[in-house]
Protein backbone atom coordinates (compact mmCIF):
# COMPACT_ATOMS: atom_id res chain seq x y z
CA UNK A 1 0.00 0.00 0.00
CA UNK A 2 1.34 3.43 -0.91
CA UNK A 3 0.62 6.06 1.68
CA UNK A 4 0.56 9.07 -0.66
CA UNK A 5 -0.95 11.64 1.68
CA UNK A 6 -0.24 15.32 1.13
CA UNK A 7 2.10 16.68 3.75
CA UNK A 8 2.46 20.09 5.34
CA UNK A 9 4.22 22.88 3.47
CA UNK A 10 7.96 22.35 3.48
CA UNK A 11 7.77 18.56 3.55
CA UNK A 12 8.58 16.30 0.65
CA UNK A 13 5.53 15.02 -1.21
CA UNK A 14 6.36 11.48 -2.27
CA UNK A 15 4.24 11.56 -5.40
CA UNK A 16 4.19 9.21 -8.39
CA UNK A 17 7.28 10.84 -9.92
CA UNK A 18 9.24 10.31 -6.69
CA UNK A 19 8.23 6.64 -6.62
CA UNK A 20 8.87 6.19 -10.32
CA UNK A 21 12.38 7.64 -10.11
CA UNK A 22 13.09 5.47 -7.08
CA UNK A 23 11.97 2.42 -9.05
CA UNK A 24 14.38 3.42 -11.82
CA UNK A 25 17.18 3.21 -9.24
CA UNK A 26 16.11 -0.32 -8.36
CA UNK A 27 13.82 0.18 -5.34
CA UNK A 28 10.22 -0.80 -6.03
CA UNK A 29 8.15 0.48 -3.13
CA UNK A 30 5.22 -1.40 -1.59
CA UNK A 31 4.76 0.94 1.37
CA UNK A 32 6.22 4.27 2.42
CA UNK A 33 5.80 6.09 5.70
CA UNK A 34 6.89 9.60 6.71
CA UNK A 35 8.68 9.70 10.08
CA UNK A 36 9.87 13.31 9.72
CA UNK A 37 9.82 15.74 6.77
CA UNK A 38 13.29 14.53 5.81
CA UNK A 39 13.06 10.88 6.93
CA UNK A 40 11.03 8.09 5.31
CA UNK A 41 10.74 4.38 5.98
CA UNK A 42 10.25 2.14 2.96
CA UNK A 43 9.07 -1.41 2.46
CA UNK A 44 9.93 -3.10 -0.79
CA UNK A 45 10.29 -6.58 -2.22
CA UNK A 46 14.00 -6.47 -1.39
CA UNK A 47 13.64 -5.38 2.25
CA UNK A 48 12.96 -2.50 4.62
CA UNK A 49 14.89 0.74 4.39
CA UNK A 50 15.22 4.23 5.83
CA UNK A 51 15.67 7.17 3.48
CA UNK A 52 17.05 10.48 4.72
CA UNK A 53 17.25 13.76 2.81
CA UNK A 54 20.30 16.04 2.83
CA UNK A 55 20.93 19.45 1.33
CA UNK A 56 24.47 18.52 0.27
CA UNK A 57 25.58 15.38 -1.48
CA UNK A 58 29.07 15.79 0.01
CA UNK A 59 27.75 15.22 3.53
CA UNK A 60 26.41 11.80 2.55
CA UNK A 61 29.69 10.83 0.89
CA UNK A 62 31.72 12.07 3.87
CA UNK A 63 29.67 10.11 6.41
CA UNK A 64 29.74 6.97 4.26
CA UNK A 65 33.53 7.10 3.89
CA UNK A 66 34.05 7.93 7.56
CA UNK A 67 32.05 4.93 8.76
CA UNK A 68 33.70 2.68 6.17
CA UNK A 69 37.09 3.73 7.53
CA UNK A 70 35.95 3.32 11.15
CA UNK A 71 34.72 -0.20 10.38
CA UNK A 72 38.25 -1.12 9.27
CA UNK A 73 39.35 -0.16 12.80
CA UNK A 74 36.76 -2.49 14.38
CA UNK A 75 33.98 0.08 14.87
CA UNK A 76 30.99 -1.72 13.34
CA UNK A 77 28.24 -0.63 15.75
CA UNK A 78 26.69 1.96 13.48
CA UNK A 79 24.28 2.14 10.57
CA UNK A 80 25.97 3.35 7.43
CA UNK A 81 24.43 4.36 4.12
CA UNK A 82 24.18 1.71 1.44
CA UNK A 83 24.35 2.24 -2.33
CA UNK A 84 21.13 1.97 -4.32
CA UNK A 85 20.84 -1.10 -6.53
CA UNK A 86 22.12 0.97 -9.47
CA UNK A 87 25.37 1.56 -7.59
CA UNK A 88 24.87 5.24 -6.69
CA UNK A 89 24.97 6.56 -3.14
CA UNK A 90 22.34 9.31 -3.41
CA UNK A 91 18.98 9.90 -5.08
CA UNK A 92 18.41 13.49 -6.19
CA UNK A 93 14.87 14.87 -5.99
CA UNK A 94 13.57 18.44 -5.78
CA UNK A 95 16.87 19.95 -4.68
CA UNK A 96 17.63 17.35 -2.01
CA UNK A 97 19.81 14.26 -1.89
CA UNK A 98 18.23 11.13 -0.43
CA UNK A 99 20.48 8.50 1.11
CA UNK A 100 19.48 4.91 1.81
CA UNK A 101 20.07 2.79 4.94
CA UNK A 102 18.96 -0.65 6.01
CA UNK A 103 16.12 -0.50 8.53
CA UNK A 104 16.94 -1.77 12.02
CA UNK A 105 14.48 -2.46 14.81
CA UNK A 106 15.35 -0.85 18.11
CA UNK A 107 14.67 1.82 20.69
CA UNK A 108 16.50 4.77 22.19
CA UNK A 109 18.71 4.21 25.22
CA UNK A 110 17.26 5.12 28.60
CA UNK A 111 19.76 7.37 30.39
CA UNK A 112 17.91 6.84 33.66
CA UNK A 113 19.39 3.34 33.79
CA UNK A 114 23.00 3.01 34.85
CA UNK A 115 23.53 0.02 32.54
CA UNK A 116 22.37 1.97 29.51
CA UNK A 117 24.48 5.01 30.40
CA UNK A 118 27.40 2.58 30.49
CA UNK A 119 26.48 1.29 27.04
CA UNK A 120 26.43 4.83 25.65
CA UNK A 121 29.81 5.70 27.17
CA UNK A 122 31.42 2.47 25.98
CA UNK A 123 30.13 2.87 22.43
CA UNK A 124 31.16 6.52 22.27
CA UNK A 125 34.66 5.66 23.49
CA UNK A 126 34.92 2.96 20.82
CA UNK A 127 33.94 5.47 18.14
CA UNK A 128 36.53 7.99 19.35
CA UNK A 129 39.26 5.34 19.43
CA UNK A 130 38.52 4.39 15.83
CA UNK A 131 38.76 8.01 14.61
CA UNK A 132 41.79 9.31 16.51
CA UNK A 133 44.94 10.96 15.26
CA UNK A 134 44.38 12.00 11.64
CA UNK A 135 41.62 14.31 10.45
CA UNK A 136 41.33 12.59 7.07
CA UNK A 137 38.07 14.29 6.21
CA UNK A 138 39.24 17.86 6.95
CA UNK A 139 36.41 18.34 9.43
CA UNK A 140 36.28 21.73 11.10
CA UNK A 141 36.61 22.07 14.89
CA UNK A 142 33.52 22.91 16.89
CA UNK A 143 34.80 26.24 18.33
CA UNK A 144 32.66 25.69 21.40
CA UNK A 145 33.63 28.87 23.25
CA UNK A 146 32.82 31.01 20.21
CA UNK A 147 29.40 29.39 19.89
CA UNK A 148 28.72 29.95 23.57
CA UNK A 149 29.87 33.59 23.37
CA UNK A 150 27.41 34.28 20.52
CA UNK A 151 24.52 32.70 22.43
CA UNK A 152 25.38 34.68 25.55
CA UNK A 153 25.52 37.89 23.49
CA UNK A 154 22.12 37.13 21.96
CA UNK A 155 20.64 36.58 25.41
CA UNK A 156 22.10 39.85 26.64
CA UNK A 157 20.60 41.77 23.70
CA UNK A 158 17.18 40.11 23.98
CA UNK A 159 16.44 39.83 27.68
CA UNK A 160 15.90 43.45 28.80
CA UNK A 161 12.33 42.60 29.83
CA UNK A 162 13.53 40.31 32.64
CA UNK A 163 13.78 41.42 36.23
CA UNK A 164 17.03 43.39 36.49
CA UNK A 165 18.62 41.37 39.29
CA UNK A 166 17.74 38.04 37.71
CA UNK A 167 19.11 39.11 34.34
CA UNK A 168 22.33 40.50 35.80
CA UNK A 169 22.95 37.29 37.77
CA UNK A 170 22.54 35.14 34.66
CA UNK A 171 24.80 37.38 32.58
CA UNK A 172 27.45 37.56 35.30
CA UNK A 173 27.50 33.79 35.76
CA UNK A 174 27.60 33.25 32.00
CA UNK A 175 30.54 35.61 31.45
CA UNK A 176 32.44 34.29 34.49
CA UNK A 177 32.08 30.63 33.52
CA UNK A 178 32.90 31.30 29.88
CA UNK A 179 36.14 32.96 30.95
CA UNK A 180 36.95 30.01 33.21
CA UNK A 181 36.35 27.53 30.37
CA UNK A 182 38.71 29.54 28.15
CA UNK A 183 41.39 29.80 30.83
CA UNK A 184 41.44 26.05 31.44
CA UNK A 185 41.35 24.97 27.78
CA UNK A 186 42.21 21.31 27.13
CA UNK A 187 44.30 20.92 23.99
CA UNK A 188 46.12 17.62 23.91
CA UNK A 189 46.79 15.34 20.90
CA UNK A 190 45.56 12.25 22.75
CA UNK A 191 42.13 13.86 23.15
CA UNK A 192 41.69 14.70 19.48
CA UNK A 193 39.23 12.58 17.49
CA UNK A 194 36.08 12.83 15.47
CA UNK A 195 33.23 13.84 17.78
CA UNK A 196 29.74 12.54 17.08
CA UNK A 197 28.24 15.92 17.97
CA UNK A 198 24.73 14.85 19.00
CA UNK A 199 24.75 12.21 21.72
CA UNK A 200 21.03 12.37 22.49
CA UNK A 201 19.59 9.06 23.69
CA UNK A 202 17.68 8.59 20.41
CA UNK A 203 20.98 8.47 18.53
CA UNK A 204 21.88 5.25 20.34
CA UNK A 205 19.71 2.50 18.86
CA UNK A 206 19.35 -0.47 21.20
CA UNK A 207 18.19 -3.72 19.66
CA UNK A 208 18.31 -7.34 20.74
CA UNK A 209 21.82 -7.98 19.44
CA UNK A 210 23.66 -4.69 20.09
CA UNK A 211 23.59 -0.93 20.58
CA UNK A 212 24.36 1.14 17.50
CA UNK A 213 25.44 4.77 17.20
CA UNK A 214 23.46 6.55 14.47
CA UNK A 215 23.02 9.97 12.84
CA UNK A 216 26.47 11.41 12.15
CA UNK A 217 25.24 14.71 10.70
CA UNK A 218 27.08 16.89 13.25
CA UNK A 219 30.50 15.22 13.30
CA UNK A 220 33.51 17.48 13.81
CA UNK A 221 37.18 17.01 14.62
CA UNK A 222 38.14 18.36 18.02
CA UNK A 223 38.84 17.33 21.59
CA UNK A 224 36.49 14.55 22.69
CA UNK A 225 35.78 16.88 25.63
CA UNK A 226 32.72 18.09 23.73
CA UNK A 227 31.04 14.69 23.30
CA UNK A 228 31.61 13.75 26.95
CA UNK A 229 30.43 17.14 28.14
CA UNK A 230 27.24 16.91 26.11
CA UNK A 231 26.61 13.34 27.22
CA UNK A 232 27.15 14.20 30.90
CA UNK A 233 24.79 17.18 30.65
CA UNK A 234 22.15 14.85 29.19
CA UNK A 235 22.72 12.29 31.93
CA UNK A 236 22.13 14.99 34.55
CA UNK A 237 18.55 15.39 33.31
CA UNK A 238 17.96 11.82 34.52
CA UNK A 239 19.85 12.03 37.83
CA UNK A 240 18.11 15.13 39.19
CA UNK A 241 21.29 17.13 38.48
CA UNK A 242 23.29 14.90 40.81
CA UNK A 243 26.84 13.89 39.88
CA UNK A 244 26.93 11.10 42.45
CA UNK A 245 25.41 8.37 40.20
CA UNK A 246 27.84 9.36 37.46
CA UNK A 247 30.86 8.63 39.66
CA UNK A 248 30.11 4.95 39.02
CA UNK A 249 31.15 5.39 35.38
CA UNK A 250 34.93 5.02 34.99
CA UNK A 251 34.86 6.80 31.64
CA UNK A 252 33.79 10.03 33.39
CA UNK A 253 36.04 10.02 36.46
CA UNK A 254 39.02 11.63 34.73
CA UNK A 255 36.79 14.38 33.38
CA UNK A 256 35.58 15.25 36.87
CA UNK A 257 39.20 16.10 37.67
CA UNK A 258 39.40 18.63 34.84
CA UNK A 259 38.50 22.26 35.81
CA UNK A 260 37.38 23.10 32.28
CA UNK A 261 34.90 20.22 32.27
CA UNK A 262 33.49 21.21 35.66
CA UNK A 263 33.08 24.88 34.75
CA UNK A 264 31.46 23.87 31.46
CA UNK A 265 28.93 21.70 33.30
CA UNK A 266 27.81 24.79 35.23
CA UNK A 267 27.55 26.96 32.13
CA UNK A 268 23.89 27.71 31.35
CA UNK A 269 24.00 26.80 27.67
CA UNK A 270 20.63 25.01 27.74
CA UNK A 271 18.96 28.33 28.55
CA UNK A 272 20.97 30.41 26.07
CA UNK A 273 20.47 27.87 23.28
CA UNK A 274 16.70 27.76 23.83
CA UNK A 275 16.29 31.54 24.20
CA UNK A 276 15.54 32.40 20.51
CA UNK A 277 12.77 29.78 20.35
CA UNK A 278 11.34 30.88 23.69
CA UNK A 279 11.12 34.46 22.41
CA UNK A 280 9.55 33.31 19.13
CA UNK A 281 6.76 31.58 21.00
CA UNK A 282 6.22 34.69 23.13
CA UNK A 283 4.92 32.47 25.92
CA UNK A 284 5.72 34.07 29.27
CA UNK A 285 4.89 30.86 31.14
CA UNK A 286 7.43 28.87 29.15
CA UNK A 287 10.06 31.57 29.66
CA UNK A 288 9.41 31.57 33.41
CA UNK A 289 9.58 27.78 33.47
CA UNK A 290 12.92 27.79 31.61
CA UNK A 291 14.33 30.35 34.06
CA UNK A 292 13.07 28.34 37.03
CA UNK A 293 14.69 25.12 35.82
CA UNK A 294 17.89 26.99 35.04
CA UNK A 295 18.07 28.29 38.61
CA UNK A 296 17.14 24.91 40.09
CA UNK A 297 19.90 23.21 38.11
CA UNK A 298 22.40 25.83 39.26
CA UNK A 299 21.43 25.34 42.92
CA UNK A 300 21.87 21.58 42.61
CA UNK A 301 25.15 21.63 40.69
CA UNK A 302 27.02 24.53 42.32
CA UNK A 303 28.00 22.85 45.63
CA UNK A 304 28.96 19.64 43.82
CA UNK A 305 31.19 21.46 41.34
CA UNK A 306 32.77 23.51 44.12
CA UNK A 307 33.58 20.27 45.97
CA UNK A 308 35.27 18.71 42.92
CA UNK A 309 37.23 21.91 42.24
CA UNK A 310 38.45 21.98 45.84
CA UNK A 311 39.76 18.43 45.46
CA UNK A 312 41.77 19.46 42.39
CA UNK A 313 43.36 22.42 44.13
Amino acid sequence: MINNRKLEKGEIVYDRLFLYLLKEKGIEIEKVNCIKPHVLTLESKTGRYVMKRYKEKERVIRTYNLLQEASKKSFTQSINFIPYPDGTLTFSYEGGYWALMNYREGRALNYYKRSERTEALSLLSSFHNSTKAINTYKLAPLLLEERWRKRLSYFEQNSAFLHRREREDILYDGAFLLDKVRETSLIHPSLQAINHGDVASHNFLKSADMVRLIDFDLVHYDSVFYDYLQLTRRFLHYTNASLIPLLLHNELLSWFREPRFLYALLYQDDLFKAWPKLLQKSNRNKIEKALFFNQARKRMLMPQIQFFLSQIR
